[in-house]
């Protein structure tokens, strides 16, 4: 069995500030896949390394929404937001399925839309450049 960290844990073992992990846990729920057990969410080990992660990419200075599409593009799984984390056994590869889910269809789009937006900004960003 997986061994499952309580939110206090997870600050705890990953040295970040708790304001900084309770912000990433929210801002980034679609890649954490929290259970329930009462009142308490619990994450497995695999989000010590999206926090990690996160920090490094932070540390080099991306906008969230950057952080984001570095994740989906880095291969970091995604999971329904607020749902707990399904066993293994009825996790499916988004690769090998035909037709996304609506939850999947929105975050797809949410994701593509956060990438147009910075591509956006970045273009922009450039063409002030350009013209200077």
């Amino acid at each position: 069995m997986v061994r499952h960290y309580t939110q206090l844990e997870i600050i705890n073992l990953s040295k970040l500030p708790p304001t900084t992990v309770k912000r990433w846990l929210e801002y980034f729920s679609y890649f954490v896949p929290g259970s329930r057990q009462g009142d308490q969410v619990l994450y497995p080990y695999e989000t010590l390394k999206l926090l990690k992660r996160i920090s490094e990419l932070r540390m080099e200075r991306y906008h969230l929404s950057t952080i984001v599409r570095l994740l989906i593009e880095e291969g970091f799984p995604m999971y329904n937001k607020g749902e707990p984390e399904a066993p293994a056994s009825e996790k499916m590869d988004i690769r090998t399925t035909e037709q996304p889910e609506p939850d999947r269809q929105q975050q797809l789009v949410a994701s593509l839309s956060s990438l147009a937006n910075e591509l956006i900004r970045i273009a922009d960003h450039l063409n002030h450049w350009k013209l200077q």
